[in-house]
């Protein structure tokens, strides 16, 4: 696991004893196979390129978050997974939700995973696909709890 920067908020999350991720709700149902991050850009290096570009847009849009490393992929994580990144060979595949639904042509799929929450998956190809308007997205993603109390 790979640590971008730690904030006060990260630390007061439940940690699992087994595999020390941390979460938002006691218990929460996780995988605990750490996976080395390192692994995922193995003869990928157009992936590991673009997983770059998109991880400094995100860290220079919202500052402090934590990557996890997992089998299946790479989760962005602050007080939950805001985003997932998935490194295929020429491309990254990003995942987020949001409550509301969006239409945009770069949307490869999307799965409605309540009545107010939609999960998105976007193909980013090269690093104009990093614009504006995904950095809105994957940040809106980020706060998508910020109305919520403080956790006691």
């Amino acid at each position: 696991m790979f640590t971008v920067k730690t904030t006060p908020e990260i630390t007061k999350l439940w940690t699992c004893p087994k595999c020390g991720r941390q979460f938002e709700r006691q218990g929460q149902v996780h995988s605990c196979r750490p996976f080395p991050l390192e692994q995922h850009f193995e003869g990928k290096p157009d992936g590991k390129k673009l997983y770059e570009i998109f991880k400094r847009a995100v860290k220079t849009q919202l500052g402090a978050f934590k990557i996890e490393s997992l089998e299946c992929c790479i989760h962005f994580v602050s007080k939950f997974t805001f985003a997932a990144v998935k490194i295929l060979k020429d491309k990254i595949r990003v995942d987020f939700s949001l409550s509301r639904k969006i239409r945009d042509k770069r949307i490869s799929n999307v799965v409605q995973m309540s009545a107010h929450r939609f999960l998105y998956v976007i193909d980013i190809l090269n690093a104009d696909d990093i614009d504006e308007a995904l950095i809105e997205w994957i940040k809106e993603a980020h706060e998508k709890k910020s109305g919520k109390k403080e956790m006691v």
